[in-house]
């Protein structure tokens, strides 16, 4: 999985967005509406579900006035079968509707994920799909999430993969599922991080390994002196000598 970031990735998103050139963003799970407001500068339309009221309210006091923003809320199995069925070409879909605690929805409902996934896979467009907090599908959640309520990874990616011929991966904490047709982007976005992450990697572990070193020699420098006799005379003549 490499590494564990919040939010959506940015660039990957753009990429993805470049080389299908979808211009709708459907996200689930609005929380304050952060990226919603991001998408709305790349995306010619946004919509955004959210079910708690609170969420909702916060959300769109920040950004109730950006115009290709749809701010909807209520459950979003619900809401997302009238989108669905009203698309007329492919979408990109950020899907975080899953319960995180605090004033998010979800206690006692945690994870909607594969009903969202039922909804979109009924669509006859082949759509992007990125799914956020990849970890806790990977693995059982934390607690106090319920365990018996979230599908594990095989579920998830069976459902992927159900109706559509789709590639697959896992990275930056995010489950991404594309149409084969651009897996090239997605493969080599993959490769290029993960190159850059075991080379980041590869120097820390030189630097730690000359800093050890280093204290190794300083240990038998000083433990030397220690054992030979007459050692701090012989420095402090040098020193006056110059």
């Amino acid at each position: 999985m490499g590494i564990v970031r919040m939010g959506p990735p940015n660039d990957l998103i753009l990429m993805l967005k470049e080389c299908s050139e979808v211009n709708s963003f459907i996200e689930t799970g609005t929380h304050l509406g952060n990226t919603a407001y991001w998408s709305s500068q790349k995306f010619g339309q946004v919509i955004t579900l959210e079910y708690s009221t609170e969420m909702y309210q916060q959300a769109t006091q920040k950004y109730g006035n950006v115009e290709n923003i749809k701010f909807l809320q209520g459950d979003s199995r619900v809401l997302l079968q009238e989108i669905v069925s009203s698309l007329k070409q492919p979408s990109m879909f950020w899907l975080d509707a899953h319960w995180s605690g605090g004033q998010t929805y979800g206690e006692e409902d945690e994870c909607p994920l594969l009903e969202e996934l039922e909804i979109i896979n009924a669509s006859p467009y082949d759509h992007i799909i990125l799914i956020d907090d990849a970890r806790l599908f990977l693995s059982p959640p934390p607690a106090p999430h319920r365990v018996e309520q979230w599908p594990d990874i095989s579920a998830v990616i069976d459902c992927l993969n159900l109706v559509k011929n789709r590639y697959t991966v896992i990275i930056e904490d995010v489950i991404i599922s594309v149409p084969n047709k651009f897996k090239p982007v997605l493969a080599q976005y993959c490769q290029d991080l993960n190159t850059k992450l075991w080379k980041e990697y590869g120097k820390q572990q030189n630097t730690k390994i000359q800093q050890g070193l280093k204290l190794i020699l300083q240990g038998m420098k000083q433990t030397t002196l220690k054992l030979l006799p007459g050692t701090k005379e012989i420095l402090n003549t040098m020193k006056r000598n110059g």
